[in-house]
């Protein structure tokens, strides 16, 4: 298991300051609607801009000098016959992307990603305010969002991941026959995927594994202990030394280029690593609460009568930030 999706210093500075792509850093940070992910695994690295959940273009390098390739969602990549492809990195497309985000706003089959005003749109707020948006003062800082734990094979992903999505399945499992027409006859159907919305670290040295929801997600939010549980398993399987190197390397790069505040001061060391579920718009006089207490309740006798023990319950408000749940 490895977890570092710090970007190589050749890729990276096409977005720094005086960068041959700084201009689409500046785009992206004055375009309230849009956000960057950066990062790499086994086989690639990339340079992403999302919109809310969907992702509008990505770039990659190629093997030749001075050429990126563009790709992008399908959804979007049907609204434009010249944005996406190989291109010379000296080529301004900025324009190609206006034209493309103009379509959107007037194409209802984009509103679930953000026009709906849900957990894209909120997840978007979210992620520049700690971001690309941020100040010094900020109380932690975004490091990395859709985070996923890389395996060198799918043998020791077989033996690693495998082992702890099958303890969460059969939990899911446990919970539908619990009470399936309060919890939902469908639980046990519902893949237990392996992506945290984000990981972020706080002044104190605490690394933060955030899952997002939107208030109106009310079964998302009551069975949220399943896959916090789970993306919590794995992050503490890592050897800590290596997860604090990765953390700090992505957070020196992100500050290099801007997507984290230059001024933010790192913490000295890792302190903890700390599950949150975070819930924009949460309605109180929803059930969901309720059931969240419950699941947890249970999933503690299932598992541990020390599981969950330091999460973490806010409601994020637009314009106002967290607020204790």
């Amino acid at each position: 298991m490895y977890y570092n999706r710090k970007i190589s210093d050749s890729f990276a500075v096409l977005i720094e300051q005086d960068g041959k792509l700084r201009w689409l850093f500046d785009f992206v940070k004055n375009r309230e609607d849009l956000d960057f992910l950066i990062g790499k695994n086994n086989s690639k690295e990339w340079i992403s801009i999302y919109r809310g959940l969907s992702r509008i273009l990505t770039i990659t390098k190629t093997g030749t000098p001075n050429i990126i390739k563009i790709d992008g969602a399908n959804a979007y990549k049907i609204l434009s016959t010249t944005l996406y492809g190989e291109k010379d990195i000296s080529n301004n497309f900025k324009t190609e992307i206006e034209n493309i985000l103009n379509a959107v706003e007037v194409n209802s089959i984009f509103n679930s990603y953000y026009n709906n005003k849900k957990e894209g749109y909120y997840q978007n707020l979210f992620s520049r305010k700690y971001g690309i948006l941020g100040n010094k003062e900020d109380d932690f800082v975004i490091i990395d969002k859709e985070a996923v734990v890389g395996y060198t094979n799918l043998a020791e992903k077989d033996t690693s991941f495998k082992n702890i999505q099958t303890k969460y399945k059969e939990l899911q499992d446990d919970i539908s026959a619990l009470n399936s027409k309060r919890y939902g006859v469908d639980i046990a159907k519902k893949a237990v995927g392996n992506e945290l919305d984000f990981l972020a670290l706080d002044k104190k040295g605490n690394i933060l594994l955030i899952e997002f929801k939107h208030g109106t997600n009310t079964s998302g939010i009551y069975l949220s202990p399943i896959q916090i549980g789970m993306y919590y398993d794995i992050f503490t399987s890592l050897p800590i030394e290596d997860l604090e190197k990765a953390v700090c390397e992505m957070l020196t790069q992100k500050q290099k280029i801007g997507l984290i505040c230059p001024n933010w001061v790192k913490p000295k060391k890792i302190k903890d690593i700390i599950p949150v579920l975070s819930i924009s718009e949460y309605n109180y006089k929803s059930s969901a609460k309720a059931k969240f207490d419950e699941i947890l309740r249970f999933s503690k006798k299932q598992i541990s009568p020390n599981f969950l023990s330091n999460i973490r319950m806010y409601n994020y408000i637009e314009g106002k930030g967290l607020h204790k749940w």
